[in-house]
């Protein structure tokens, strides 16, 4: 992980947001949410690479995908933010945001059908 990929989570761990910007703006290094193998849902990871109009993505699971700048957004989650997130029985389900720690890559989540609380990783989650 990069410096300014860094200091991102940090302010996102503390509940404060980045104010997105055009997509074609993504630097390396900075923590995106993107559509993955030609999903409309977006995952987080960090842009590893820009080549002219493409970024080389590593997502928060560890997959990585090139794909053009212009398909993804700045990362932008932060307490109330809604996700969906993957459950324990290989389903996924919508969830609230509840907070996010320290590292940035860890979250408490509260799921809509239930209410139950669960501690996962933004890997294990995406958002429209």
């Amino acid at each position: 992980m990069t410096f300014s990929s860094s200091i991102s989570k940090g302010l996102l761990a503390i509940g404060l947001c980045l104010t997105p910007v055009a997509a074609s703006a993504q630097n390396v290094g900075d923590w995106v949410l993107s559509p993955y193998q030609g999903s409309s849902m977006l995952f987080p990871g960090v842009v590893e690479s820009r080549s002219g109009p493409n970024i080389t993505i590593r997502f928060d699971d560890g997959d990585v995908e090139t794909r053009p700048a212009s398909t993804v957004r700045l990362y932008n989650w932060k307490a109330g933010s809604k996700v969906s997130c993957l459950w324990t029985d290989g389903n996924w389900y919508h969830a609230t945001i509840l907070s996010a720690g320290a590292d940035g890559y860890s979250l408490r989540v509260r799921y809509d059908d239930d209410g139950v609380v669960q501690n996962t990783k933004t890997g294990r989650c995406r958002t429209r």
